[in-house]
Parts: C-alpha cells; structure tokens; sequence
C-alpha cells in the first residue's frame, strides 16, 4: 500500500516538474501563479479546518453544559462548580488485575 502511494507522489512530481518545464509563460509568471495558488489554498484550508474546529468547540461546550445541568444532586438552573483538581496519585492501585497472567507456567 505504501509503495503505490510513493509511486504515486513520484510520477506527480515528474509530472509536475514536465509541466513546469514546457509551460508557456515565462518562470517569473509560472512561480507568481504558483505561489497565490498555495496561497489561496494554505487560506482556504485554514478557513475549514478554523470553522470545523470551532463548531466541534461548540458543539463540546454545549454537550458538557446539558450534561452538567442534568447531572444528579444538580439544582435546576444553577451552575455546578466543579471540585478543586488535584495531582493524581503516582501510588499504584491496590484493586487486583483481571488480566491472564503471561509468566510460564513451569510445566512442559
């Protein structure tokens, strides 16, 4: 799978630099249009990827808003306040571990 998309990156690069080779304007003109293209679509791209991640802001703070009023032991119409963080722990659990043990067992 990695090999058809080198393959494929490597033959648009050729084609890329044949095409600006044979190009009918002169280098001057090739890269000015060349560079407002990247930069038109740099912008354009920064513009989705803002908006969308703006809109998934959004849309979290008001899924942590609805879940907060709707919380048990939450009055309706007041605002919760969260508890004061603290570090976690570095110690490490006491609760046994439900996972199979991988040591040999001895026996062959």
């Amino acid at each position: 799978m990695i090999g058809h998309a080198r393959t494929a990156v490597k033959f648009f690069v050729y084609g890329l630099v044949v095409g600006l080779l044979f190009a009918p304007k002169k280098g001057e003109e090739t890269r000015k249009d060349a560079m407002a293209w990247i930069t038109s679509t740099v912008q354009q791209l920064m513009g989705t990827v803002s908006g969308a991640a703006s809109s998934a802001v959004e849309s979290a703070s008001s899924s942590v808003s609805s879940a907060v009023e709707s919380a048990p032991g939450s009055a309706p119409g007041s605002k919760a306040s969260a508890p004061p963080s603290s570090a976690p722990s570095s110690a490490p659990s006491s609760a046994p571990s439900s996972a199979p043990s991988s040591a040999p067992s001895g026996s062959v």
